[in-house]
């Protein structure tokens, strides 16, 4: 088996179907595609395992987030290569093939991610340098670039040749099975985000490269399973804060890393806290001001616990290792 495509599914059943139909012509025999279908309805799962039998299914009974489900996948996986894909992005075969090629090219990159572009054709940030105390939020990012244009290359630049990066989107990633082993694969700390650049951290510390390249090119529809209501968009935002958190707490040491703490806490806080009133005097009739003050309900309820455990880790990825 040459590639394994594995992708976690959570509720986006319409997208999925539309990659699987934009994959499934030429699609050659010694590949594979396994989904894992987090908090899976077994009624839509079945119709889904009637339709597409050429694709492996497995169900998951619980959301457990995106780095878990990946590693459900990569265990199931027989591949020599595994492409972790969004079941939101759109690629053909010619695509796909197109990128495996572009990483052969180029036997010094570990973990290879593409162009991606919206579906109005707009490009989507697809890499950028790892989370760290300046970079926190995008206005601090922003004035960075600005200060100290030389010390990072800008991830919206219209890019041409292949860019050696700190971490790329675990949307749309092709690694070697061997690299993925050796570095541990996805790690089951973090239950949405963040987790790719965890991943890539601990490739550059295993002495391996991370690549973007613009010369393929898929569709990406973002957000296709993290924003379907409003109570799974102030979920996933929310766990971005977290997935900050525990990438801060397993990165970074000493003073840096309390001050890092501390400046999420600062620059997220007070605007949901401003969002939350304004959520009450308006009688909670603004979806995007409830799912901000569902946010800070969410993210304080979070601090109390990792007070009170001394753990950092978010909840819903403490219950995946239960």
């Amino acid at each position: 088996m040459k590639l394994s495509i594995i992708i976690v599914n959570y509720k986006a059943w319409g997208h999925l179907q539309s990659a699987l139909d934009a994959i499934h012509p030429g699609f050659p025999a010694d590949w594979e595609i396994i989904v894992v279908d987090n908090e899976s309805d077994p009624v839509t799962f079945q119709e889904f395992q009637s339709r597409y039998a050429w694709v492996k299914l497995i169900a998951s009974s619980a959301n457990t987030g995106f780095g878990f489900g990946c590693r459900i996948g990569a265990a199931e996986a027989q591949g020599k290569r595994l492409l972790f894909m969004n079941p939101d992005v759109v690629a053909t075969v010619d695509e796909i093939q197109a990128l495996m090629a572009e990483k052969s090219a180029y036997p010094d990159v570990a973990l290879l991610s593409p162009k991606q572009v919206g579906t109005d054709g707009r490009p989507q940030k697809v890499f950028d340098e790892f989370p760290n105390l300046l970079n926190q939020s995008k206005t601090l990012k922003a004035l960075l670039r600005v200060v100290a244009p030389s010390r990072s290359t800008d991830p919206r630049a219209d890019h041409r040749e292949l860019v050696y990066c700190d971490w790329v989107t675990g949307s749309f990633l092709l690694i070697d099975r061997s690299d993925y082993d050796a570095i541990g694969g996805w790690s089951p700390d973090y239950w949405m985000y963040v987790e790719d650049a965890d991943l890539c951290r601990r490739a550059h510390q295993a002495g391996l490269r991370v690549a973007y390249t613009p010369k393929v090119q898929v569709v990406h529809a973002h957000g296709g399973s993290s924003r379907i209501n409003v109570q799974v968009k102030s979920m996933t935002k929310l766990e971005v804060i977290i997935s900050k958190h525990v990438y801060t707490s397993k990165h970074t040491r000493g003073l840096k890393r309390w001050l890092t703490h501390g400046l999420i806490i600062l620059v997220r806080v007070p605007g949901l806290i401003l969002a939350a009133f304004l959520d009450l005097i308006s009688l909670r009739q603004i979806p995007a001001l409830r799912v901000r003050s569902r946010m800070l309900k969410g993210l304080l309820g979070y601090y109390i616990g990792a007070l009170r455990s001394g753990s950092w880790i978010s909840p819903r990825a403490q219950a995946n290792q239960a």
